[in-house]
């Protein structure tokens, strides 16, 4: 939610509630309107979730303020008092988001000496009208999901450029540094894109679908396994066949990424070139047995790479 946004559902939520407490007649109306602007956070789940901890935790402050002032009367010392008891019980039950609400509340009782009737139930009052009208300003939230699909739409993009620095790494035309430079480049994108998708979930109250937190968290795994291949790549010392067939799978794997591409003819791919490099002479110096060792791990390793993508594909497939 942008800050232009929460502005201006705060400055509504807070004139509708006090509006409203003043319509009802209820005494310091203002606290309605500081409830509201406690009460309109970033999501929905979040926004109802803290409405229903405060008017909890206003239940409980109250019984506990009126057994301390009923016995002690009222003053600074019993106001004290009273945190003593309430702050623990909020923590202990998680209603530790009422504190500072509720709390204003309980000073009602101190300045109007009283904890009649009448008072509990201003405060109660006071308390619902800020935290649902704030409830129904947050149910208006902006959609995320165009957002999302243009960073999927750039996060292919990065990809399918970063699997092409590898093609040219292994044709010789790519520095070391540039692929990092877009290892660091990419994950800051799904960093950025997780976000997103959280604050989505959070604002979805029926459908409830994680698919863009999942396709990030895919991702995520994939930039991962290339980080391991960077390291790798970079001990290859030797230009020699088995190098021209993995930049070949690297390009075509670049060529072919897609979200809703299972991958199954890569797998097949990577198949021909086990058995390719199973296929070929044995390597005669120890240079080329560590070259070909290492160039092996990376082939295991894409076959992760896009196992990983296949079996996300079969999850969501649905």
């Amino acid at each position: 939610m942008t800050i232009k946004l929460k502005t201006i559902k705060i400055v509504l939520a807070t004139f509708i509630s006090i509006l409203i407490a003043q319509a009802l007649d209820l005494e310091y109306p203002l606290a309605a309107g500081i409830i509201a602007i406690l009460s309109v956070l970033d999501t929905k789940k979040e926004s109802i979730a803290t409405a229903y901890q405060r008017l909890a935790s206003t239940v409980v402050a109250f019984f506990i303020a009126s057994v301390i002032f009923y016995v002690f009367g009222f003053s600074v010392l019993t106001f004290s008092l009273y945190l003593l008891f309430y702050v623990p019980a909020a923590y202990k039950y998680n209603l530790q988001s009422g504190i500072a609400p509720c709390s204003v509340l309980v000073t009602h009782f101190v300045v109007a000496e009283s904890i009649a009737l009448y008072w509990q139930i201003n405060g109660l009052l006071l308390m619902a009208i800020g935290a649902v009208v704030a409830i129904l300003f947050n149910l208006w939230m902006p959609s995320y999901e165009k957002d999302l699909n243009q960073k999927i739409h750039s996060i292919e993009e990065e990809l399918r450029q970063f699997l092409g620095l590898f093609y040219t790494y292994l044709m010789g035309s790519t520095v070391h540094q540039d692929l990092n430079s877009k290892a660091r480049k990419l994950s800051a994108l799904l960093e950025e894109t997780e976000k997103i998708a959280l604050m989505d979930h959070e604002n979805q109250l029926v459908k409830n679908s994680d698919y863009y937190i999942k396709y990030t968290q895919m991702r995520e795994r994939q930039l991962d396994l290339l980080k391991v291949m960077i390291q790798n790549i970079t001990a290859v010392r030797l230009e020699t066949e088995q190098n021209r067939a993995l930049a070949q799978l690297f390009d075509d794997i670049s060529k072919q990424l897609h979200e809703k591409n299972a991958g199954l003819s890569l797998l097949e791919h990577i198949s021909v070139l086990y058995r390719h490099f199973r296929q070929s002479e044995l390597p005669k110096t120890r240079e080329e047995f560590e070259s070909r060792a290492i160039l092996f791990q990376i082939l295991r390793d894409i076959e992760r790479f896009i196992e990983i993508k296949r079996d996300f594909f079969m999850a969501h497939s649905e």
